[in-house]
């Protein structure tokens, strides 16, 4: 054989270590999972707070992973991996002689780990990781099983060379046992490359070749010289090499003002009741000011128990109107909901790319509303899953406005939604047609303030007041809740609320005034 391939399969070793480690970077991004950092090329130079190294076992590691935080006081977990591919000999077992090197480093590592730390300090769960796609020889994990269980060895010969590899023995071998890991038959380098693939896409909402090679070219460079002061990598890290920023991952955040101190609807009961009977999207609409924005936050309180629902604000405050923070865009607008989903631990997150378009978009949202809608089942059969779309009106017309075909929110009420799933559009009554709701829709109107309504509302804020002042602030607010809010935020005496109202409503004209 010649030399060239030798090196040709060595080369196949590092893409299989880069491919596997590639991969691991992704679960930075999944806001379940307690992972912190990933080093290439050993160890985190932050693993010791004053400033100190552990060297022993350094070449033995890959990969580090670390879970809550990069240093070991504070970490909740620290996973050490060595990668050995076989592009020759992809089905033969490791023979315990080849594994000699790398057992050994890792115990000299575990044990300088323990010494670093005073008696009993050192509690963070460490493991020590090698995984090939060589199969491992059944007799040698059995050893190791027993070993860690500290039972007799169904292979004495096989204890003796763990006992030479690591210098260990009795309970001090049982002990390091118990945190080593040895996974054979993985994924070969061209396997890892269709699986990078893969995983990559899920996170993203249209297929993105240059994604896989900028995760790679990541983890390259992490692997070189430059790295070396540096060879952790974190979320940042890998949103950047995905061209993506935290603030684009939550591009448009609600901006509804907190409802707890809002007053019950009367007509809440029933209009969320007909939401979680209906087997279509639902069209909540309103006059302005009526209570649209408050009630959106406040469907949730009467859903059945483990239900979910996320809010989407299409107003944001009056920042649709700014191209620099739009909110009727697909690109923004399922991105945000899919991502307080994933915040959830409901689906995969999904990170924004340039190339996709808005059927993208639709389809990777609605692949995550199947994974919500799967997870919430699991906890309740009886659980919903409910989106709310507050003032959809207005993204429909800043869709216009910027020149869009059409808002995210017209086309959301077209999709199809998996049994389990509600969709709540909110809009003005005189907007409707804006949104051009297909037919099958069904259509609920949220009322002004009833007359005990009001008298509540104005209650809180004069807690004496007459019958006659009740009817008269509903009569001269037209029963509109914002119209009521407003009046009452200039904390005057209330004969001076009743008398503004009176000059709002009956306005004195010029001519009437000379009479």
């Amino acid at each position: 054989m010649s030399n060239n391939l030798e090196v040709r399969f060595s080369r196949d070793g590092d893409q299989f270590h880069y491919l596997w480690a590639a991969r691991r970077c992704l679960r930075l991004l999944s806001p379940t999972d307690d992972l912190t950092a990933i080093t290439i090329e050993g160890a985190s130079p932050r693993e010791i707070q004053n400033g100190g190294s552990v060297e022993a076992g350094e070449a033995q590691i890959d990969v580090g992973e670390y879970y809550g935080n990069e240093t070991l006081r504070e970490a909740t977990r620290v996973r050490y991996v060595q990668l050995k591919h076989s592009t020759k000999n992809p089905t033969r077992p490791w023979p315990p002689g080849r594994l000699k090197k790398t057992i050994r480093g890792f115990a000299e590592r575990y044990r300088e780990l323990q010494k670093c730390f005073t008696e009993g300090s050192f509690t963070t769960p460490v493991e020590f990781c090698f995984i090939s796609n060589r199969p491992i020889r059944a007799n040698f994990m059995e050893a190791i099983e027993d070993a860690a269980a500290g039972s007799t060895s169904r292979h004495p010969d096989i204890l003796k060379k763990l006992e030479v590899f690591t210098s260990l023995s009795g309970e001090r071998l049982s002990t390091f046992c118990k945190v080593l890991r040895l996974e054979g038959e993985v994924d070969g380098y061209w396997l890892q490359r269709a699986d990078l693939g893969r995983e990559t896409n899920s996170y993203l909402p249209g297929n993105d070749v240059g994604a896989r090679y900028q995760l790679m070219e990541l983890v390259t460079r992490k692997a070189l010289s430059e790295s070396g002061d540096n060879p952790s990598i974190t979320e940042m890290d890998v949103l950047r090499a995905l061209g993506v920023t935290e603030d684009d991952i939550f591009p448009a955040p609600c901006r509804i003002a907190s409802a707890e101190d809002a007053i019950p609807r009367s007509q809440e009961a029933g209009l969320v009741a007909q939401i979680i009977n209906a087997n279509t999207p639902v069209v909540l609409h309103a006059e302005g000011g009526v209570g649209k924005s408050v009630l959106s936050q406040r469907i949730r309180l009467h859903l059945p128990e483990d239900s979910v629902a996320v809010v989407y604000d299409c107003f944001g405050n009056g920042e649709y109107r700014r191209p620099r923070s739009p909110r009727h865009r697909h690109k923004d607008a399922l991105v945000q909901i899919a991502n307080e989903l994933a915040s959830l631990g409901l689906c995969d997150p999904l990170i924004p790319v340039s190339n996709a378009d808005n059927t993208d978009y639709l389809r990777a949202f609605a692949h995550r509303l199947k994974q919500s809608n799967s997870a919430v089942k699991a906890r309740n059969e009886q659980a919903l899953l409910c989106v709310v779309v507050d003032a959809a009106d207005n993204a429909e017309m800043a869709a216009k406005e910027f020149g869009n075909e059409r808002s995210f929110a017209r086309d959301l009420l077209r999709e199809p939604l998996p049994d389990g799933v509600r969709l709540v559009v909110l809009c003005r009554t005189e907007r409707q047609a804006l949104l051009a709701p297909p037919t099958s829709v069904l259509r609920l109107e949220l009322e002004p303030f009833s007359r005990d309504e009001t008298a509540n509302f104005l209650r809180k804020s004069y807690s004496e007041v007459s019958d006659y002042d009740v009817d008269e602030f509903h009569r001269l607010t037209s029963h509109n809740p914002r119209v009521q809010a407003t009046a009452l935020d200039r904390n005057i005496p209330l004969p001076t609320v009743l008398r503004t109202l009176i000059e709002i409503k009956y306005p004195i004209s010029p001519r009437s005034q000379l009479v």
